[in-house]
């Protein structure tokens, strides 16, 4: 299959993080890696068929980033900066007020859609996240993101797909900030052992969840440390 993906691109030392940890994440939460495949290739598929095109990422590239989450929290705590990158995760799209434009969403499309669309529609770059839970969304991703999309996959990296590494929108995000060359990650909005749960989840399960982003981004971190100091990553 054709190669129109970033996976040359991918740290090593970060794909190996997520490559040693998803078959214990597919075991601990009962996932299925064929779903998580077929939900790629669909992804993929819709993307060749749309003729969309992989946007220009260089003008982001080593800039530091800020990571907004869903968790309760004074946004006004954060200093933006205009040379600062803000990545948006999913679950925090309908929190999100501010007037500056997300950069980025991280999003397997389970989130507030209306906004989604609305920031995609205004030039915000979404990274669309397949998984086998979301197939049926899939379908209709480039409905919902009518602008600038990045496709992305838990599974290998395959046709204009790439799997940047991490598992929920979250961690997903941190990945993506450190392909793109951040020397400082800010992470604000997180709450690893109270998260924001979506009315009718599964509390136990968003828990569990929570645990291996946890420690993908810890393992991430010490990955950066020799790189960008003890201060790499941090949490607002």
């Amino acid at each position: 299959m054709e190669k129109n993906n970033f996976s040359d691109s991918v740290d090593p030392a970060a794909k190996k993080i997520s490559d040693e940890l998803y078959p214990k994440i597919l075991d601990d939460l009962a996932l299925d890696r064929y779903l998580d495949f077929e939900s790629a290739a669909l992804l993929n598929t819709e993307y060749l068929v749309l003729r969309r095109k992989i946007p220009d990422l260089s003008r982001y590239i080593g800039r530091d980033s800020i990571i907004i989450g869903p968790a309760e929290s004074d946004l006004a705590k954060v200093k933006i900066t205009d040379a600062d990158i803000v990545i948006v995760s999913g679950s925090a799209i309908a929190t999100y007020n501010e007037e500056r434009l997300p950069d980025f969403i991280v999003t397997d499309l389970d989130g507030d859609l209306t906004k989604l669309t609305q920031y995609s529609r205004s030039g915000a770059i979404c990274l669309v996240h397949a998984h086998g839970d979301n197939i049926e969304k899939i379908m209709h991703a480039f409905d919902l993101c009518p602008g600038p999309v990045v496709p992305t996959c838990q599974v290998e990296s395959l046709g204009y797909t790439t799997n940047f590494g991490g598992f929920t929108d979250g961690d997903r995000s941190v990945f993506f900030a450190h392909f793109l060359g951040a020397r400082k990650i800010t992470i604000f909005g997180y709450d690893f052992n109270s998260p924001v749960v979506k009315a009718g989840a599964d509390l136990d399960l968003k828990k569990r969840k929570m645990k291996w982003a946890r420690v993908l981004i810890s393992d991430l971190y010490q990955v950066r440390l020799g790189r960008y100091g003890k201060e790499n990553i941090s949490y607002l």
